[in-house]
């Protein structure tokens, strides 16, 4: 995408890392004033000097999406400084990995909180501001390919408030498009993120996706130009979608996790210590 968003706000949740950072970053580069929101202060800052040290405009808030009032402070904030919000990106998310026989109910309750929870409050929190965006106002939120698979070992849960992001922004299309704002989710499949890297190795990712027709992990600049073209003038046709960034995984046979662990400790790689 060349695009320019010069005059655009972009919100950006979880973008103190991984993907919600390569967003933010993408975002920037091609000319908007971005609201770097993440849990951790010091990861937002960190997003936010790279972003001004790179000759962008960006503005740090701290948010944790299980938190209604910090929801609705970090929207706030963000406003009260640049005066307009064009785009809203909402990347972050809670993962819990687990059986359904085994996982703790807080560990579920987490999860319905930080996924499920959060997309009502910030809907209602942007949709005001959103609505005023001269070229339509967009919310984009990141989901996940899992949603497209039959059954992912652990993620069941997970996978589930996924399905339940995508259905919620089917719906909001509908009810948000008589408000000037357009809604879509960008899935991504396997994406080699630094949070990500820092549970398996790079060889043990580039095995699990070796049957891909496109035959490597996803980064995070790919996720980024997806949602660089959702929020693009070239996009202004386009709600209640939700955009595949996966490689074609969703088409490939399941990875033998126990298999491809065994072969890359043979070759000296696996997990990580």
């Amino acid at each position: 995408m060349s695009e320019s968003f010069a005059d655009k706000v972009v919100l950006v949740t979880g973008a103190g890392r991984g993907m919600g950072r390569g967003i933010a970053e993408a975002f920037s580069e091609r000319g908007a004033k971005v609201i770097v929101s993440a849990r951790s202060a010091e990861r937002g800052q960190e997003t936010v000097d790279r972003i001004r040290a790179a000759g962008g405009d960006a503005f740090p808030v701290m948010a944790d999406n299980a938190d209604r009032l910090a929801m609705k402070q970090m929207v706030e904030q963000g406003v009260a400084h640049y005066g307009r919000l064009d785009v809203v990106v909402h990347c972050a998310a809670h993962w819990v990995q687990g059986e359904i026989l085994d996982m703790p109910e807080e560990d579920f309750n987490d999860l319905l909180q930080s996924n499920i929870h959060a997309l009502f409050w910030l809907a209602r929190d942007v949709a005001p501001h959103l609505s005023k965006a001269p070229d339509k106002g967009r919310l984009i939120f990141i989901s996940s390919g899992s949603v497209n698979r039959q059954y992912l070992p652990g993620n069941i849960c997970y996978s589930a408030t996924k399905s339940y992001m995508n259905e919620f922004a089917r719906g909001m299309a509908m009810e948000f498009g008589k408000h000037n704002i357009l809604v879509n989710t960008v899935d991504p499949g396997f994406t080699a993120t630094d949070r990500l890297l820092t549970m398996i190795s790079e060889e043990v990712a580039q095995a699990l996706t070796s049957t891909y027709p496109i035959p490597r992990p996803g980064t995070a600049r790919d996720v980024a130009n997806a949602v660089l073209f959702m929020a693009s003038d070239a996009a202004a046709y386009i709600t209640g979608t939700h955009l595949l960034v996966d490689g074609g995984s969703s088409m490939s046979p399941m990875p033998d996790l126990d298999k491809v662990l065994a072969s890359t400790r043979e070759s000296g790689a696996g997990d990580r210590p």
